[in-house]
């Protein structure tokens, strides 16, 4: 057992050892302090892309239900999205396209894991989706959004906000290939889980160009074998 003086050293050592530190800091001016705090939000937002690969690992299947809202156009556009992703790696897409003018169908797309169809609701069956119409698909799986965040080479963890008892994370990214319509985004994670919440992107002149909100999410539910079938 430790002897009691041994353990008044120890009490005596530690704030001398915590007001050096503060007096190289101190020493450095006000670079030193601005290092310092760049360190500590720099560390946090390695911390969270660490717990973003993990949860990745362990994610097998999901339904997400978000809207996207494009504001840099003429006539704002949104698109109300519906996903299903089975744990064989199966997806199908439910969105609905709104503009001022009004809402058009809904589109139904399904990946069988090699090919994409989309629902023809004249015809009333599926066909393929060629290269140059599945380019043009505006929606993203969930495991992009995460990946945008967790394979970022710049993260920075922006602010933790408290709403109705929960935490929030405000990220900001710059993604690993950037456009010139996408050279950074803001996003905001429930801080427990990092599911995102909201997701805004700004292109190279600093102009919001897309909105992305989530209103539902859930990870590992079991899903009926009929929702991907062709």
């Amino acid at each position: 057992m430790p002897s009691l003086r041994g353990g008044r050293f120890y009490a005596f050592r530690l704030p001398l050892l915590l007001i050096a530190a503060l007096l190289f800091l101190f020493g450095l001016g006000l670079g030193g302090w601005h290092y310092y705090s760049t360190r500590v939000a720099l560390t946090s937002a390695e911390r969270i892309q660490q717990r973003l690969y993990e949860n990745l690992q362990d994610l097998d299947s999901y339904y997400a239900r978000f809207k996207t809202t494009l504001p840099g156009e003429a006539e704002e556009t949104s698109y109300l999205v519906e996903l299903w992703k089975s744990g064989r790696g199966l997806y199908r897409m439910e969105m609905t396209r709104t503009t001022g003018e009004g809402q058009a169908e809904v589109q139904v797309i399904v990946f069988d894991g090699s090919e994409a169809y989309i629902y023809n609701h004249e015809q009333g069956q599926f066909y393929p989706v060629d290269e140059l119409e599945s380019s043009r698909l505006p929606y993203l799986v969930l495991e992009d959004y995460w990946l945008t965040i967790a394979q970022s080479p710049q993260v920075n963890l922006v602010a933790e906000k408290n709403s109705r008892g929960r935490t929030y994370y405000l990220l900001e990214v710059i993604p690993d290939k950037p456009r010139r319509d996408r050279v950074r985004e803001l996003a905001w994670l429930e801080a427990k889980s990092l599911l995102p919440v909201r997701i805004e992107v700004y292109d190279l002149n600093d102009s919001l160009t897309q909105v992305t909100t989530f209103e539902m999410l859930q990870l590992n539910p079991v899903l009926e074998a009929t929702l991907f079938q062709v």
